[in-house]
């Protein structure tokens, strides 16, 4: 067996658990009303979502360069991986590479469905998200995956989603996400363990169906190398449906509009490190680093946003 081939125990296992899931998914996907893909189309996408041991191996490798954080349940594609909680029916955290390559136009083009690698009673569903009052608020973002309309359709996934807040999700949190992508343009290349969920109330609060929990906090976790030594960022932001300030360019909610020097303020005053979210969420995102390296990564608070040019 070639070294190309030799794939870890937890590769291993996460492809007998992928081939049980393939047996007991649903068929089909359930697509939401509004969609901008033929369904036959989607269908054809849904299918190569299974990935071959080489290419689940591939993602890890990619993605989860400083060893792989615990959860119950991994979603893998070739451009990301996301961990899904399978009771409150929300992605925990997604991690993936991104590079200023990655970063070009496409238009947007709405798919949003249920997973395919998933049992109907373990996905969210359109119906959970209609008339609850938060929006379906990407993990892996859209603009982020536009390298290709395969990988922009699989982030309208359900399984990518948590509900959010329009003020936080239309405001504050797109600000974040278009930050990043100037960071990655800046830096050539980042990585981004972004946890998308914490719950501080137990048991947490759902929208109206019941069937999907709302988080109360959303963060990012930005990694990059700055003269071969690792650097991180980590912003945490509050699920709000008020209060929150709206930055420019923000649609179809209202509020405080403030300017865009304003707005990288608020995301200055929202910087936290590493070690706070992991103590709130009991998620080690760096297991594979060194201990003296991983110390100083989680523990460092950044004195301010990184430059974006």
């Amino acid at each position: 067996m070639s070294p190309h081939w030799r794939l870890s125990r937890h590769a291993r296992l996460l492809i007998c658990l992928a081939l049980v899931a393939a047996l007991t998914s649903s068929a089909w996907a359930e697509v939401c009303k509004g969609s901008k893909i033929p369904v036959s189309q989607l269908r054809k996408y849904d299918r190569d979502i299974f990935l071959t041991a080489e290419e689940l191996q591939q993602s890890e490798n990619t993605h989860l360069p400083f060893g792989q954080p615990a959860c119950r349940r991994y979603l893998y594609q070739r451009e990301s991986v996301v961990c899904y909680d399978v009771g409150n029916r929300v992605a925990v955290w997604a991690a993936y590479r991104l590079r200023a390559t990655d970063l070009v136009h496409k238009v947007r083009r709405d798919a949003f469905r249920t997973d395919p690698r998933l049992t109907d009673v373990e996905n969210a569903h359109c119906a959970d998200y209609v008339g609850s009052g938060y929006d379906r608020g990407h993990v892996v973002p859209r603009d982020d995956m536009n390298r290709t309309f395969v990988a922009q359709a699989y982030t309208f996934y359900l399984s990518n989603m948590t509900p959010q807040a329009p003020a936080l999700n239309r405001g504050m949190w797109r600000w974040l996400e278009q930050t990043v992508r100037a960071w990655a343009t800046k830096f050539n290349e980042i990585y981004v363990p972004s946890l998308a969920s914490i719950f501080d109330r137990e048991p947490a609060p759902t929208v109206p169906s019941g069937n999907v929990a709302i988080p109360q906090r959303f963060f990012k976790i930005i990694v990059r190398r700055d003269n071969g030594a690792l650097v991180a960022i980590a912003i945490a932001l509050p699920n709000d449906l008020q209060d929150l300030p709206v930055p420019p360019g923000a649609m179809g909610v209202s509020g405080r509009r403030i300017t865009g020097a304003e707005a990288d303020a608020f995301l200055a005053q929202s910087l936290v490190n590493v070690q706070s979210i992991e103590q709130a969420t009991g998620v080690d995102f760096f297991p594979g680093l060194p201990a003296t390296t991983k110390d100083a990564l989680e523990r460092a608070v950044a004195s301010d946003l990184w430059p974006r040019n």
